[in-house]
């Protein structure tokens, strides 16, 4: 749970950090532009929430399914591995509508010598940077809670 907190976290984060007032859809994501930073904040916490191996997510969605497993739930396990790849088809259409972009209409919410800027990039990068390399830390915070 605390990944996918982290990752809709990051998520609405971002989505706060710019105006756009015509947002009815997810095509208006276009508005941002292939190449801004905020998204690739976006495709990067789309990603672990659908479970792209390199990301934390991939590794929770890995140990639930040997968990099911483990414990003889096939049909369970069944029912989650439909439910992963119809999700994924739904993050994939996102991450899509956010690369074929044109990042003509973007409008900031604040100007860059605000003081809350600095903050929400700093925290989007420390959360970026555990979402992308949390694997290596599994182990740890295995030992840790255990």
């Amino acid at each position: 749970m605390l990944i996918y907190n982290l990752s809709l976290f990051l998520i609405f984060a971002t989505l706060f950090q710019f105006v756009n007032t015509d947002v009815k859809t997810m095509y208006s994501l276009n508005d941002l532009g292939a190449n801004n930073f905020y998204s690739k904040v976006l495709i990067i916490s789309l990603f672990s929430m659908a479970g792209v191996p390199p990301f934390w997510g991939f590794f929770s969605k890995i140990f639930i399914f040997t968990l099911l497993c483990n414990s003889n739930f096939f049909i369970l396990f069944s029912f989650f591995f439909t439910l992963l790849f119809l999700g994924l088809y739904f993050y994939i259409q996102n991450i899509r509508f956010l690369n074929a972009s044109n990042g003509s209409n973007f409008t900031p919410i604040v100007e860059h010598n605000l003081r809350n800027v600095p903050v929400y990039y700093y925290m989007t990068l420390t959360v970026l940077f555990f979402l992308t390399f949390g694997f290596m830390f599994t182990e740890d915070l295995l030992i840790f809670t255990s």
